[in-house]
């Protein structure tokens, strides 16, 4: 890899490969447990984003240290953070295949009303934080044990 070159300094910065982010929520889709730091970083696509200093594609030995800086660069950010690049990166995936189409109006209201535009984004952006807040928080409980709780709260 280039010394000169600068590297990639956030999530994202990086280029991911969107066939492997919908293979991913694909085995989600399938009850998989996953780690997002790992799978974020398996998503990305390094061979098409870095070279070595001769213009060569990075081989496993690059790809491998890559990883690691990234994986420690990256240690502090938090899974939602994580899942919402994903998602960004798999509904952008929905558009370029037409899996998911924007109507007419739509795409007008993004050109001729940026401002509205944004302040929808923002709105559903915010929805989805607080949905990701409540499924992390959420605990698969016994009766017993959610009664537990309740006695401790009135107590």
């Amino acid at each position: 890899m280039s010394a000169q070159a600068r590297l990639p300094e956030t999530p994202h910065d990086l280029p991911y490969d969107r066939a492997k982010v919908d293979a991913l929520l694909e085995r989600v889709r399938q009850g998989e447990r996953i780690r997002l730091i790992d799978e974020l970083l398996a998503c990305v696509d390094w061979r098409g984003a870095f070279g070595t200093d001769d213009g060569q594609p990075v081989d496993l030995e690059h790809i491998s240290k890559l990883i690691a800086y990234y994986r420690e660069k990256f240690a502090d950010i938090g899974p939602i953070y994580m899942a919402e690049l994903l998602s960004t990166e798999f509904m952008t995936e929905q558009r370029a295949r037409g899996d998911v189409v924007f109507s007419d109006a739509l795409l007008e209201l993004g050109r001729m009303n940026p401002d509205l535009w944004a302040e929808i984004r923002l709105f559903f952006r915010k929805k989805e934080m607080a949905t990701a807040m409540l499924v992390l928080a959420h605990e698969d409980l016994s009766d017993e044990e959610v009664e537990a709780r309740q006695m401790e709260w009135e107590g």
